[in-house]
């Protein structure tokens, strides 16, 4: 059976977990632009995404343009990779 394809979303959750993870913690703080990037966004399109992400509390904003996985974030980011 073939795999359902991601969204933009959760291919943003889904980076942001493995590179909060690479720096030794989930709940890390990571740069949203570095992570928009890695999902083919430009700025505009990274803020826009982090709003939605924000609003339903997969995510919250840290200093400047950092962004860190909620608990219900980093159960997204876990159940994504079992996929």
């Amino acid at each position: 059976m073939s795999q359902k394809k991601k969204s933009k979303e959760e291919l943003f959750i889904l980076h942001l977990y493995e590179k909060a993870l690479a720096t030794g913690d989930p709940e890390n703080e990571v740069d949203r632009y570095v992570v928009g990037n890695l999902v083919g966004e430009h700025t505009k399109g990274a803020d826009n995404t982090v709003q939605w992400l924000t609003k339903n509390n997969f995510i919250k904003r840290g200093e400047r343009s950092k962004i860190y996985l909620t608990s219900l974030g980093i159960s997204l980011a876990k159940e994504l990779q079992s996929e």
